[in-house]
């Protein structure tokens, strides 16, 4: 096995921005598809292309005077294996795409629905990104949650935990005498308790940045990129904050506890 990896959050994405801007070539016009559901970070509305003809293109413009880089592109809730999808990334100084433009990913086959998830050698700063669709499609492409920016690499837990945690819900009914008559399994809910022990001040202000920026919103974290790249999960943090010093008074001990919905 090779080595592992650190813990890392992908958060930070240069989509939704303010004063940028994402359209799409192809966009279902039957129903609500907006290409700005991409970005909410919700796993409810999506957008959906308006033709199964290729190249289909995602592009963002930062505005003005504004640049981004990026090493991580995540989608989340899509269908780009089953209508036979390949992915790529490129990024451009003047948004022309005339050759101008850089290969950040290149075509990628989707091999799975499930979470499709891809890091690549930190960008130099462009205005004008573009996602490509390609592939000979059977149906209308969709996605639910795409995103791409900069990651958060954190440290290594100093205590043990499972990525594979989780609580089933469910509600269940009983007779008069206490025999279960029925139980309806809702869904799974992921649990994964990290610490971080002696942190120094580096890690405290990732994780601090970190939680200051997304608050109790969604993002996406790995526990071991190196050796299970597709384990990366959509989770949200709980409500409590509260690192404190330990008897050194120069490093913290950090626990965080995430949720969030198995799929």
């Amino acid at each position: 096995m090779a080595t592992w990896s650190k813990i890392k959050f992908y958060w930070d994405t240069m989509l939704g921005r303010a004063n940028s801007t994402l359209t799409a070539s192809s966009t279902d016009t039957t129903s609500d598809f907006d290409v700005d559901y991409l970005h909410n970070w919700l796993e409810v509305g999506r957008w959906k292309s308006g033709v199964t003809t290729t190249p289909i293109y995602i592009t963002y413009d930062g505005g003005v005077g504004v640049s981004y880089k990026a090493d991580y592109l995540t989608i989340l809730g899509h269908n780009l294996f089953t209508s036979g999808a390949s992915i790529g990334l490129e990024a451009s100084s003047t948004g022309d795409f005339a050759g101008e433009e850089v290969t950040v990913l290149g075509t990628t086959a989707v091999t799975s629905d499930k979470v499709f998830h891809k890091e690549f050698t930190l960008t130099g700063l462009y205005r004008y990104w573009r996602l490509a669709i390609t592939g000979t499609l059977t149906e209308a492409p969709y996605m639910t949650i795409c995103v791409w920016g900069e990651k958060t690499e954190l440290d290594y837990a100093s205590s043990t935990f499972d990525p594979h945690g989780k609580t089933i819900k469910s509600s269940s009914s009983l007779s008069y005498a206490g025999v279960v008559t029925g139980v309806h399994e809702q869904y799974s809910e992921r649990n994964i308790g990290l610490k971080f022990s002696s942190a120094d001040s580096a890690l405290y202000e990732k994780i601090k940045n970190w939680n200051d920026n997304v608050g109790l919103r969604n993002f996406f974290m790995s526990w071991d990129s190196a050796n299970y790249p597709d384990e990366v999960f959509l989770v949200m943090s709980s409500e409590n904050f509260s690192n404190p010093f330990n008897e050194t008074g120069l490093y913290r001990d950090i626990t965080i506890n995430l949720k969030g919905r198995q799929e």
